[in-house]
């Protein structure tokens, strides 16, 4: 009986060290959680340019396709014209 009474005693005394240290974890606890809600904000605001920044990329992208393509079309309605004025002058050199 008295081995329980002395951790009794010593489980006592140790939680008014414990109130202390628990103060102590909550207040990291606390500045821990600040932080990670200060770095989620941050990330959010990331994420939003990230995505303005993405749509922007993409629709730059779809013009350059789109000015591709009608360089490809103007190529080939040069090609056609060169051709064409080939026969000619080849019809003219024949004469």
């Amino acid at each position: 009986m008295g081995g329980v009474m002395v951790v009794a005693v010593a489980f006592m005394m140790s939680g008014c060290a414990g109130s202390q240290q628990m103060t102590s974890i909550q207040e990291k606890a606390d500045q821990a959680l600040e932080k990670a809600n200060k770095a989620l904000e941050e990330a959010q605001a990331a994420k939003a340019m990230s995505t303005d920044d993405y749509s922007k990329a993409e629709a730059a992208a779809a013009r350059a396709e789109d000015a591709a393509n009608r360089a490809e079309s103007a190529a080939d309605r040069a090609e056609t014209a060169a051709s064409k004025a080939e026969a000619v002058f080849m019809q003219k050199m024949k004469k």
